[in-house]
């Protein structure tokens, strides 16, 4: 589902209807490697991005190059497999233990002004892959951040130094896909040579869809509720940026590295001081993702954080295909 790499996220929850490539699609067979590292570690710190599917399943890719799926919160991992030469950075996007998304792409044009993108898709766990059409994409602008609310829609942005961001929605598994223009909030204005904004990861909650864009040490919260057609910005907070979490449609964290925070429960009207028990000596932001109302992680140079009780009380977890926790 929804991945945060110490590039934030949040988790979308639930399996609907099966998705199958289309017979066009061309399929990649690797067979999944073994529980465990199979013989490849990874030194700390590092990258981890997180995908949690459900209160119990998560899914983290490590450094970009090692696959990993928990079936119990994050006590036990097992290796998975990657598609053939994926490509640097790929991201990813579970809805439960099998099925998932992967997105890579080529090397951007300056300033991003084109790159091209794969995007790939598992039923089997990540024992196999198969690369999907994935019709309808320009090469304008650098893709990231995939995220799946069920088996069949799907997001990921796009953007570059000189226009508005673009939120792409699939509604077929990933066949095919069309593009929205995210507009400008108010008291910012898109201009070229990089005063732009980057969407994160579009988090859905029923028929409403969240996601956070920043530019200019700003944060905006946009919503759509025609399935990712049109977007209308809702929020706009700085206090801290690049880190918030969509726990619910309406209530949102942002978690500093030293337990101190700041909560909302009415969508961004209104915040408050809220502080928890996270702590992290790393001096960047953290990413954290909600599998549901309760269960999250957090994450931050390669460290895994759980959270039981909607984010007051933290657990370090073992980091997968790392030579130590940490």
């Amino acid at each position: 589902m929804q991945a945060a790499r110490v590039a934030f996220g949040a988790a979308m929850v639930g399996l609907l209807l099966s998705c199958q490539p289309s017979p066009g699609a061309q399929a990649a067979k690797a067979t999944s490697s073994p529980a465990g590292n199979g013989g490849q570690t990874i030194s700390l710190p590092t990258d981890v991005q997180l995908s949690a599917a459900s209160a119990r399943v998560v899914w983290a890719l490590v450094a970009d190059t090692l696959l990993f799926v928990s079936i119990d919160g994050g006590n036990n991992w097992s290796r998975r497999s990657l598609p053939p030469s994926p490509g640097i950075p790929p991201s990813i996007a579970f809805v439960d233990e099998n099925q998932g998304w992967l997105l890579t792409t080529g090397s951007p044009e300056t300033q991003c002004n084109a790159e091209s993108v794969s995007i790939w898709h598992t039923a089997d766990g990540a024992v196999t892959w198969s690369q999907l059409p994935a019709k309808g994409i320009a090469d304008l602008q650098c893709k990231q951040n995939i995220s799946f609310a069920d088996s069949r829609h799907g997001f990921f942005t796009a953007w570059d130094d000189n226009h508005q961001p673009t939120i792409y929605r699939t509604s077929d598994g990933g066949l095919t896909w069309a593009g929205s223009i995210l507009p400008d909030p108010a008291g910012f204005v898109t201009q070229p040579g990089g005063f732009t904004l980057q969407a994160s990861l579009v988090r859905s909650f029923g028929n409403t869809l969240l996601v956070a864009a920043y530019g200019n040490q700003d944060e905006y919260v946009f919503r759509s509720v025609d399935g990712g057609a049109t977007w209308t910005s809702i929020s706009a907070t700085s206090e801290v940026p690049e880190n918030v979490a969509f726990v619910t449609a309406t209530r949102w964290l942002k978690i500093g590295n030293d337990g101190s925070g700041l909560e909302t429960v009415d969508g961004g009207r209104s915040w408050h001081a809220w502080t928890s028990d996270y702590s992290d000596a790393a001096g960047i932001v953290s990413a954290f993702v909600f599998a549901d109302a309760r269960v999250g992680y957090g994450t931050v140079r390669g460290t895994i954080y759980l959270t039981l009780d909607a984010g007051a009380h933290w657990t370090r977890l073992e980091t997968p295909g790392v030579l130590s926790p940490g």
